[in-house]
């Protein structure tokens, strides 16, 4: 693990309390991860987990999870590498999913250009008939949305232009300050994950120094994209505290305040329950 000087450590645990604004628990489970990540997110100041969806199948499972942990919430998603778009039967299954009191979202959603051998070989057009059928799907119930965009920004805005009204956060946010300012004209929030921290993420960096304070949350998608000092193993959600330091640090910020902007953000993206409400994570 690299190593980090004490201001750097200092930072990182004055960046709390957070809301881990995506990560994926269901992964980290069928790892054998989960309890170990649930206890080091209440160690690293985390109090709410909203863990996402990929398909009807994961996303079910992250409803078990979220129904056996408070603090945790899910969402009810169609990732773009999903080989074909929902069915009719799907479609229904997603619809009573997102019905449930814990879902707070439809996603993980998007368009994915990012094409390499064993990544993933989904067609665009399948791609768009996925990503239309969960928009409408969002603009149904009134959630917002969680976007995956790779290598897709015009793309992905055209798409969501689509569907008026919808509204959400750009996950894992990949473009740069010009960008940013696209989506928040939108209404769309941008989130940063440990992306940022990473050597030439020159653009990403530009976005998290300028986006305003309303506009921006912070995830770790675990179990990937671990930020520095972290990267090499496994991300966990406690690790979202080195993310927000980061982020304040490009902004010339002090991390607790950043935390504290970044939390707000996030429950009101996603209608959590503020901390006097008691639907936080809980230590072993």
């Amino acid at each position: 693990m690299p190593r980090i000087g004490a201001d750097d450590a200092a930072a990182i645990a004055a960046a709390r309390p957070l809301v881990d604004s995506h990560c994926h628990l269901l992964l980290l489970d069928e790892r054998g991860m989960l309890d170990e990540s649930l206890q080091g997110a209440v160690e690293g100041g985390v109090e709410q987990i909203v863990t996402v969806g990929i398909s009807l199948d994961d996303s079910d499972g992250n409803r078990r999870i979220a129904e056996e942990h408070p603090g945790v919430f899910f969402t009810v998603g169609w990732h773009p590498h999903e080989k074909a778009a929902p069915d009719a039967a799907q479609m229904r299954a997603l619809d009573e999913l997102v019905r449930h009191p814990r879902a707070v979202a439809v996603g993980e959603i998007g368009l994915d250009q990012y094409w390499r051998p064993g990544y993933h070989e989904v067609p665009m057009e399948v791609q768009r008939r996925s990503m239309r059928a969960m928009l409408e799907l969002a603009a149904t119930h009134g959630k917002p949305v969680v976007v995956h965009d790779r290598d897709a920004h015009d793309e992905v805005l055209a798409a969501l232009d689509e569907v008026p009204g919808v509204r959400g956060v750009m996950h894992c946010f990949s473009g740069d300050a010009a960008f940013a300012r696209r989506c928040t004209d939108r209404g769309f929030l941008c989130s940063f994950a440990g992306t940022v921290t990473f050597p030439r993420s020159e653009g990403i960096q530009s976005a998290a120094r300028t986006v305003g304070d309303e506009w921006l949350v912070v995830e770790t998608d675990a179990p990937f994209l671990a930020p520095v000092p972290y990267r090499g193993r496994p991300n966990q959600p406690g690790y979202v505290g080195a993310t927000c330091a980061a982020v304040a640090r490009l902004r010339d910020s002090d991390p607790s305040t950043l935390a504290a902007t970044a939390t707000a953000n996030g429950r009101r993206l996603f209608g959590l329950p503020g901390p006097s409400g008691g639907d936080v994570l809980r230590g072993a």
